[in-house]
């Protein structure tokens, strides 16, 4: 009976994933209150060397660097009895470790490596189908209905008052030249101061050039006391005219020659008047510098200032 007793013992069947996950929970359970009154008590300070409640190091917490106090602790371990001290036996195995535990590669193809991208990608293939080994899990489909929604949005413009000018801008432009007929300046000249007369050269503007009239002045009433004569001579702003002849008349009454010049710069001209009578073998010679008159003309552009806002009105 006692063989047959023993046969039938191990022909029962293993418990299966599920009866052997509650197995291994209540083992572990029946151990917690033990282990905890180990932990939480005064277990610690009776078993492990060279423990304390305070801890110089945890002055350390916060610190900005730790590279000072480690080689502190390093050097006083090294001289030290660290047999007798786990926290210099931890200091010491982290100096010397590396030397006699040289690292190593694992492969991509070592077992480790392997079989555990097998369990990542098919965790049922080894654990099991979880939902039929916990009761507490369980597979559910839930169906919602739809659901609509009205939203309503208001899109407006706020009323506002808003200013601008539309500014016209008049410019003046000034430009050296003078009209038909204005005058321009006088010359005179008095190569005989015993005669009753004196000569004058008067410029005045022509149509494209300058009009000269020479004539004599008598010295005691100011009137004309004799007229030698005009004549349109080459002139004009920036023009540089070199010693050009004027009215001249030789007959059996008369012996003259007049010439003039002109030299400018910008709008100031300088005319020169020359008269010479070949007869007696005289010549004079006068200037006047004068400011060539300018004529005004307008040039007007807008300023609109409202684009921005007639931009935004439309």
């Amino acid at each position: 009976m006692l063989f047959a007793a023993i046969h039938v013992a191990f022909a029962q069947s293993p418990p299966s994933l599920g009866e052997a996950f509650e197995q291994g929970k209540a083992l572990g359970r029946s151990g917690n209150a033990a282990a905890r009154s180990n932990i939480s008590g005064g277990t610690a300070q009776s078993t492990v060397p060279g423990y304390t409640a305070s801890s110089p190091e945890a002055s350390y917490f916060g610190s900005p660097g730790l590279g000072t106090q480690a080689s502190a602790r390093t050097s006083a371990c090294a001289s030290g009895p660290a047999a007798s001290d786990p926290s210099c036996m931890a200091v010491q195995f982290s100096q010397t470790n590396p030397t006699r535990r040289p690292d190593f590669s694992i492969g991509t193809n070592d077992p480790l490596l392997t079989r555990g991208r097998a369990i990542t990608a098919d965790p049922q293939a080894i654990a099991g189908n979880i939902a039929g080994t916990y009761s507490g899990c369980s597979v559910q489909t839930v169906t919602t209905a739809d659901r609509f929604e009205t939203a309503i949005c208001h899109q407006y413009r706020t009323l506002e008052t808003a200013t601008c000018d539309k500014v016209l801008i008049v410019t003046p432009i000034q430009t050296p030249g003078c009209t038909d007929g204005q005058f321009l300046t006088r010359v005179t000249a008095d190569p005989c101061p015993a005669c009753i007369d004196y000569l004058a050269f008067d410029f005045s503007c022509a149509a494209s050039s300058y009009l000269m009239h020479v004539f004599t002045i008598d010295k005691g009433t100011g009137a004309i006391y004799m007229d030698l004569g005009s004549q349109n001579v080459p002139g004009g702003l920036n023009t540089q005219i070199p010693q050009t002849p004027g009215p001249t008349r030789i007959d059996g009454f008369f012996c003259y020659q007049t010439f003039y010049s002109q030299s400018c710069s910008g709008p100031n001209c300088t005319i020169g008047a020359w008269f010479y009578n070949p007869c007696q073998g005289t010549s004079y010679y006068g200037a006047n510098t004068f400011a060539m008159p300018t004529t005004v003309s307008f040039s007007d552009t807008w300023d609109n200032q409202c684009a921005a806002l007639e931009a935004r009105a439309q």
